[in-house]
């Protein structure tokens, strides 16, 4: 994993810990769904990835993405750099 990919690992971990209640122990593998993430919560992240990173993400991108490792991925693929 770059250094660049650890950063944004770093970021997303942080916001879902901070912000949505992730458990400290989630890691990039652990799945939306097994965190309990509805609808309400991807839609609020989307949102907060869009302003963070000033692109448009949205919660079915996210759901799609399935887990931190995934939407890594989609942000790389829309051009974001940590």
């Amino acid at each position: 994993m770059s250094t660049q990919t650890q950063t944004l690992t770093d970021q997303l971990l942080h916001l879902l810990s901070s912000r949505y209640g992730a458990p400290q122990d989630t890691t990039v593998d652990t799945s939306f769904d097994l965190l309990d993430f509805d609808s309400l919560v991807l839609v609020e992240v989307a949102v907060a990835l869009s302003s963070r990173y000033d692109i448009h993400v949205t919660d079915d991108e996210l759901r799609d993405a399935g887990n931190i490792a995934g939407t890594v991925a989609l942000l790389e693929a829309k051009g974001v750099r940590a």
